[in-house]
């Protein structure tokens, strides 16, 4: 019998409705939602209210620090990606045979945020499930012809897809949006972090279990080596692992992370 009083059952990661947001946040997102849940890093927004923290951020893989406080609905944190790992838009001059289409920042279908980095705009779009991220030269002008340059990594068979369908939004046609894909990767996550709330909320194994999986299957399955046990463990190691440094690739930082005393993955 699993016994519960009623301040527990009224524990915010007990509600799985609260994670679906999670199911349609990309890479960058996700990596946000893993960030803003590790202590040291609430640690140094809360030290940086006092203070400068742009080191600080940096060490996070961040431009800028960002409120913890919110989620990857209302946060827009600037990570430290280089420059190639973005679509780069850049101006086009007469003589260059790509040019054939004038750009129009506001042609750009759904929510629109732009973010100042170093020498280049970075362009963040939403639009339904689809995402825009891309960077801007600072030679582009409204109505000017343009240029694309897609990134050239170890990774570009599998990104391509979504570079053209990224092209294809700066030219104001996102994708069709049709009804809703779960896959399994973005379930994994939703439970991984409902998990990891849980974990640092204090809860055992068993109730998060009962959280993810439902009460009766706990009742029915569960044991000390039970798969259900085992699948909590490994939720809570992935969720650790990528809170602690894992979300990193997630976000496209291409910089290795200096660790710090307690960034080691709980077991």
């Amino acid at each position: 019998t699993i016994h519960h009083d009623s301040a527990d059952l009224a524990a915010p990661w007990r509600a799985a409705a609260a994670y679906l947001y999670t199911l349609d946040l990309d890479g960058p997102a996700l990596a946000w939602e893993y960030l803003r849940r590790h202590a040291g890093y609430r640690a140094d927004w809360l030290s940086g209210q006092r203070r400068a923290s742009r080191g600080s951020a940096s060490h996070w893989g961040l431009q800028r620090a960002e409120d913890p406080q919110l989620d990857a609905r209302q946060a827009r944190p600037l990570w430290t990606a280089a420059a190639d790992a973005l679509l780069h838009v850049r101006a086009a001059f007469t003589h260059d045979s790509t040019a054939s289409l004038a750009f129009d920042l506001w042609k750009i279908p759904g929510r629109k945020h732009l973010t100042h980095a170093g020498t280049q705009l970075n362009i963040r779009a939403e639009h339904g499930p689809n995402r825009l991220r891309a960077s801007l030269s600072t030679a582009l002008e409204d109505g000017a012809a343009y240029g694309l340059t897609v990134p050239l990594d170890a990774h570009l068979r599998t990104q391509l897809t979504g570079y053209q369908s990224q092209a294809k939004a700066i030219q104001g046609q996102w994708p069709a949006v049709s009804g809703k894909k779960v896959t399994r990767a973005s379930l994994l996550h939703l439970h991984a972090l409902q998990a990891l709330d849980a974990s640092q909320a204090g809860a055992h194994h068993r109730d998060i279990a009962g959280a993810l999986f439902g009460v009766d299957a706990v009742r029915k399955r569960w044991t000390a080596d039970s798969e259900l046990r085992a699948q909590v463990r490994h939720l809570l190691t992935r969720a650790e692992g990528l809170m602690r440094g894992g979300y990193l690739a997630l976000a496209g930082v291409r910089q290795p992370h200096i660790s710090t005393p307690g960034d080691e993955p709980a077991h």
